[in-house]
C-alpha cells in the first residue's frame, strides 16, 4: 500500500544550497563526459533518489537552469517513473554581495528564472558574469538582503563560518542590524559565533545546505528539517521566524514524521441533524497524526464532531455509563439518540478510517437497527471482517464534563489505569475470575460433603439400635434355637422335596405301562402265512412279559413310599423337630414381648454392615472436607495475593508515567474504597439493594473502627456466620432470614470479594506544595485529571475543551507543554476555542467548523502555516492574532 500523504503539517527535507551546470564552478574538475550527463532529468533525480522534498537552485549569480527543472519535474509529475519521489523546487541565487560576502535569496515555487534575472539586476550585479562568483554587487551586504526582502524571497547568508560568510566578514555588524535576516547557513554547527553576534543575543534559525557542486562530493544529500503546511515561500519563512520549533538542522536516524501506529484518518458524517445533510453533502473530516484542533464558535458542532467518533469508535458507554454523574449522561445522550430528542436521523450514517500502521480498517455506524460494521482495506477494495471495535481499535475520549467528572469521581480513573498493558488488568481478572470459579466450585463440594457429614448421627443411631438387638437375640440363646429350628426345617424341607420326587416317579412308572401295554392281534390275515403268524404272536407275548414286569416294579415303587412314611413317622428325628418347634415358639413369644423381632436376625445383621459401611464412608467424606477446607483456603490466599500484586501493577503503572511530574500526583490506597462503594458490592452479593438499611448501618460502623486488612475478614466472618446461624445478632431478624437462604454461590462470592483501590489524586502548586483535589477548585481539579490523561498513552486521544475551568498560565504552562511533548508519541485530536492551544500547541492540523443554514462546515482545514486557516484562526477564536504575533514577533501576519 502507498504511504499516507497526510493532511496539514510535517516535516519536510530541505536542501538549502544547491548548484547546476549554470554555475561555473559546477563539477569543477570533472572531465567532459561526466558534465555531459548531468542533464535536468539526471540532477532531478539525484534528489530524487535522496528523498529530499525541497530544493534550492542558488547558482551563482544566475537562474538561467530553473525554467528547465521546472519544465522537466513537470513532465516527470505526469509520466510518473518508477524512481521519482515528490519534489518541490524553490528558485534562487547565491549573489556575491559587495565585499565577497555571499547571499543565498528563495524565492517561491512559483517564481521563475525571469525573476532572478530582475533581482541581480535590482542589486547590481554585471549581467555578463552570470555563474560566476568573483564579481560581486554594487550593494551591500543589507542592501542586498533588503532588495530581497522586498521583492518576497527570504535572505539567508550563506556558509557563514566559511570563507566569504558573513561571520568571517566586516560585513557582520551591519548586517546585525537588519530586520531581514531570519536564518544563516552555518556548515560547522560547533562553530563558535563572533562576539558581537553572541553580545546581542542573536537568534538566528540555523540551516545546512549541500552546496552541492557534483554529486559524488561527501555534501551531498545533506538537508534540513522543516516544517511547514504546503510547500511555500510563506511556509518557509514562518519555519525560519519559528526557530526550533519549526526547523531541525541535525539529521537524525529516525523521520520526525514517524508518527504512531494506530491512528484516525478520517471520520465523514452523512445526514445528521446539523451535519452532511443530503443536498449540502457529506462533512469529511480528515486528520493529521500528530496535534489535530477542531476550533468554531459556539453551536458550530465542534464537540458533535467529537462524540460522533466516540460513537463510531463504539465507546459512547464510557460516559452513558459513568457512575453518579446524571448531568454527564444526560448531556451525551443527545449525541448518540435518533430523533427528535437527538442529533442523528434515522437516516444517519457515520464512517470513520482508522489506521495500524499501513492498514486501514473502516468503522461504519448507521442508524438502528442496522448493527455497526467493521471493513479492511484490501488490494482489491474493503473487505468485511469480524471482530470488537472497542477492543481492536484503541482510543483515549474525554469531553470538558467528563473529565469534571473524573475529578469529583477520581476511583473512575482505575478503568484508565487498568487499560495499560503494563496493568496486565485483563490477565489479573482472567485468573481472578478462574480462582473464583474454582473456590464456589469447592464451596459447592463442601456442602454436598457436610450434608452427608451431616448423615453421621442418624446412622451412628440406627447402626446403635440394630447392635442392640442383635445383642438382645445374642444374650437370649435364641441364635442356638433359631439355628437348630433353621436345621430341622431345611431337614423338613429336603425330605419333602424327595417324597414329592419319589411319588412324581411312581406316576411316571404308572403312565409308562400305559403308553407301552401289548398290541391286540388279528390273526385272520395271516392265515396263508403261519410262519408270520407265529413270529407276531412271540413277540406280541415278550411284550407282554416287559408290561407284567412294570407292573410289579409300580406296586415295589408305592410299597418304597409308603415304607418312608412310616419310617419318617416313627422316627428320633420327628420327635426332634417337634421339640425344636416348640422350644423356637416359646422364646420368640419371649423376644416379642422385649421389642425384638427374631425373624429379623439376618436382616439385623445386614443393617449392620451397611450402617457401618456408611459410617466409615462418612469419615472418608470428613477427610475429604478437612481437604477441601484447606484447598479454599488456599484459593483465598492466591486471590488476596492476586489482588496485591493488581494494586502493585498499579501503583508501578502511576510512579513511572509519574516521575517528574510537576503537575499532579497520585497516591493509590490498596483496598482503600470508601465504605459506599463496599456497601454497594456487598448488597448487589447479598442481593438486597434497597432493605436493611439499619443492619448495614451497623456493619458500617464496625468496619470503619478497624484495620483495613481486619475489617474486610471480620466483614466476611460475620455475614457467614449469620448464614450459618452462629450468630443472631442483628437489628432486623428479616435480614438474618435472608442471609440464611442465600446460595452457596452468593457465599463464594462474598468470600473471594475484595473492595476497590482508592485514588488520592493531588494538584502541585508553587514550593511543591500539594492539595488533594476534592479541596481544590474547578480548575486545579481539571488541571490535575489533564495533567494525568496527557501524561500517557500511544492510542489517539481526543480533547473536548480541556481549557475550560483553567487561567491562561495553566492553559500554556499545561496543556500546550504536554501537547507538544506528547503529540510525537500519539496522535491527539483537540476541541478547543482556546487561540494558545492552537498557535502556541504548535497544531500540525486545524479544522475550523463554520455554520450557514443551520448545518455545520469545515472551512480551510490546513497547518497554521497556511494564510486562510490563519485568518479563520483569527476569526473565530478570540486572542488569535495576539497569539501568532507572540510566537512569530517578527512578521506581519496581516501581509
Amino acid at each position: 500500500m502507498n504511504q499516507w500523504q497526510f493532511p496539514g503539517s510535517r516535516w519536510w527535507k530541505f536542501d538549502f544550497h544547491t548548484h547546476t551546470p549554470a554555475s561555473e564552478d559546477f563539477l569543477k574538475g570533472c572531465d567532459q563526459q561526466e558534465k555531459d550527463k548531468v542533464t535536468p532529468e539526471f540532477w532531478l533525480r539525484k534528489f530524487m533518489e535522496k528523498e529530499i522534498d525541497c530544493v534550492a537552485v542558488t547558482d551563482h549569480n544566475s537562474g538561467e537552469w530553473i525554467d528547465e527543472l521546472k519544465a522537466k519535474l513537470k513532465e516527470l509529475e505526469q509520466e510518473k517513473p518508477a524512481w521519482r519521489h515528490p519534489l518541490h523546487l524553490f528558485p534562487g541565487v547565491e549573489i556575491s554581495a559587495a565585499g565577497g560576502v555571499h547571499i543565498l535569496a528563495i524565492f517561491d515555487p512559483e517564481k521563475g528564472g525571469s525573476d532572478i534575472d530582475r533581482l541581480l539586476g535590482a542589486v547590481g550585479y554585471p549581467a555578463t558574469s552570470k555563474g560566476g562568483s568573483y564579481k560581486e554587487t554594487k550593494k551591500s551586504v543589507a542592501e542586498v538582503i533588503d532588495v530581497i526582502a522586498e521583492r518576497g524571497g527570504i535572505a539567508i547568508p550563506a556558509h557563514a563560518d566559511k570563507d566569504k560568510g558573513l561571520f568571517e566578514s566586516s560585513s557582520l555588524r551591519q548586517a546585525l542590524e537588519n530586520k531581514n535576516i531570519y536564518a544563516v547557513e552555518l556548515c560547522d554547527e560547533n562553530y563558535e559565533k563572533p562576539q558581537q553576534y553572541t553580545d546581542r543575543k542573536m537568534q538566528w534559525t540555523e540551516v545546512r545546505g549541500s552546496d552541492t557542486h557534483n554529486f559524488w562530493s561527501k555534501n551531498f544529500g545533506e538537508f534540513t528539517w522543516i516544517k511547514m503546511d504546503n510547500p511555500s515561500i510563506e511556509g518557509l519563512k514562518l519555519a525560519l521566524i519559528d526557530g526550533a520549533l519549526s526547523v531541525k538542522r541535525r539529521i537524525m536516524d529516525i523521520s520526525p514524521n514517524r508518527h504512531a501506529e494506530y491512528l484516525i484518518e478520517e471520520i465523514t458524517v452523512k445526514d445528521a441533524k446539523h451535519m452532511g445533510l443530503e443536498g449540502d453533502g457529506e462533512l469529511k473530516c480528515q486528520f493529521n497524526p500528530f496535534l489535530n484542533v477542531i476550533i468554531g464558535g459556539r453551536g458550530s458542532g465542534k464537540s458533535t464532531l467529537l462524540e460522533f467518533m466516540r460513537l463510531a469508535l463504539q465507546r459512547e458507554k464510557e460516559v452513558l455509563d459513568f457512575p453518579k454523574s446524571d448531568i454527564l449522561k444526560s448531556e451525551s445522550k443527545k449525541y448518540f439518540t435518533v430523533g427528535a430528542d437527538g442529533l442523528l436521523l434515522e437516516t444517519s450514517h457515520l464512517s470513520l478510517v482508522y489506521r495500524k500502521g499501513e492498514t486501514r480498517y473502516r468503522l461504519s455506524w448507521s442508524a438502528p437497527p442496522a448493527p455497526p460494521s467493521l471493513e479492511v482495506e484490501e488490494e482489491t477494495g474493503w473487505e468485511a471482517m469480524d471482530g470488537d471495535i472497542r477492543s481492536l481499535f484503541p482510543a483515549r475520549i474525554y469531553s470538558q464534563k467528563q473529565i469534571f467528572a473524573l475529578a469529583q469521581e477520581p476511583d473512575a480513573l482505575l478503568d484508565v489505569i487498568d487499560e495499560h498493558s503494563s496493568v496486565k488488568y485483563a490477565e489479573s481478572k482472567r485468573d481472578y475470575i478462574d480462582r473464583k470459579n474454582g473456590y464456589k466450585r469447592l464451596g459447592q463440594t463442601g456442602k454436598e460433603l457436610k450434608a452427608k457429614i451431616a448423615e453421621e448421627a442418624k446412622y451412628s443411631g440406627l447402626l446403635k439400635d440394630v447392635s442392640r438387638q442383635i445383642d438382645e437375640i445374642g444374650k437370649s440363646g435364641h441364635k442356638t434355637v433359631l439355628q437348630n429350628y433353621r436345621q430341622r426345617h431345611r431337614q423338613q424341607s429336603i425330605m419333602d422335596d424327595l417324597e414329592t420326587q419319589w411319588k412324581r416317579m411312581t406316576a411316571r412308572l404308572s403312565e409308562a405301562r400305559e403308553e407301552i401295554g401289548p398290541s391286540p392281534l388279528e390273526e385272520q390275515p395271516f392265515s396263508q402265512h403261519g410262519d408270520m403268524l407265529q413270529a407276531i404272536v412271540a413277540t406280541n407275548k415278550e411284550w407282554e412279559e416287559i408290561d407284567r414286569q412294570l407292573g410289579a416294579l409300580i406296586e415295589k415303587s408305592q410299597n418304597i413310599v409308603s415304607n418312608w412314611r412310616s419310617t419318617k413317622d416313627n422316627a428320633e428325628w420327628m420327635k426332634a423337630l417337634q421339640d425344636d418347634i416348640a422350644t423356637y415358639a416359646q422364646l420368640h413369644a419371649q423376644l416379642q414381648q422385649q421389642g425384638v423381632d427374631p425373624e429379623k436376625h439376618p436382616q439385623l445383621l445386614q443393617q449392620q454392615t451397611e450402617y457401618e459401611k456408611k459410617l466409615e464412608q462418612i469419615d472418608k467424606h470428613a477427610e475429604s472436607l478437612e481437604k477441601v477446607e484447606q484447598d479454599k483456603k488456599q484459593t483465598l490466599m492466591a486471590i488476596k495475593q492476586g489482588r496485591d500484586q493488581l494494586t502493585e501493577k498499579r501503583r508501578s503503572f502511576l510512579t513511572s508515567i509519574l516521575k517528574g511530574n510537576s503537575s499532579v500526583a497520585i497516591k493509590l490506597k490498596h483496598l482503600g474504597q470508601g465504605w459506599e462503594g463496599i456497601e454497594a458490592s456487598i448488597r448487589k452479593i447479598l442481593h438486597c439493594e434497597d432493605r436493611f438499611d439499619r443492619d448495614f448501618e451497623e456493619l458500617k460502623g464496625a468496619y470503619e473502627n478497624q484495620d483495613k486488612n481486619i475489617a474486610i475478614q471480620s466483614l466476611k466472618e460475620r455475614l457467614l456466620n449469620i448464614h450459618d446461624g452462629a450468630d443472631g445478632h442483628v437489628r432486623d431478624q428479616r435480614f438474618a432470614n435472608h442471609i440464611k437462604q442465600l446460595t452457596q454461590d452468593s457465599i463464594s462470592e462474598l468470600m473471594c470479594w475484595f473492595p476497590q483501590d482508592a485514588l488520592e489524586i493531588y494538584a502541585i502548586a508553587a514550593k511543591d506544595e500539594k492539595q488533594n483535589i476534592q479541596q481544590g477548585s474547578p480548575g486545579q481539579k481539571t488541571a490535575a485529571l489533564l495533567a494525568f490523561i496527557l501524561s500517557y498513552g500511544e492510542e489517539p486521544l481526543l480533547l473536548d475543551q480541556p481549557e475550560d475551568d483553567l487561567d491562561n498560565e495553566l492553559i500554556y504552562g499545561l496543556i500546550v507543554e504536554h501537547l507538544r511533548k506528547n503529540k510525537n508519541k500519539r496522535q491527539i485530536i483537540v476541541v478547543t476555542h482556546n487561540a494558545n492551544i492552537v498557535v502556541n500547541g504548535d497544531a500540525e492540523m486545524v479544522l475550523p467548523l463554520t455554520v450557514k443554514s443551520g448545518q455545520s462546515f469545515i472551512s480551510a482545514p490546513a497547518g497554521i502555516q497556511n494564510r486562510n486557516t490563519r485568518e479563520k484562526i483569527c476569526d473565530i477564536l478570540e486572542g488569535g492574532k495576539q497569539a501568532f504575533e507572540q510566537r512569530y514577533k517578527r512578521i506581519h501576519l496581516e501581509n
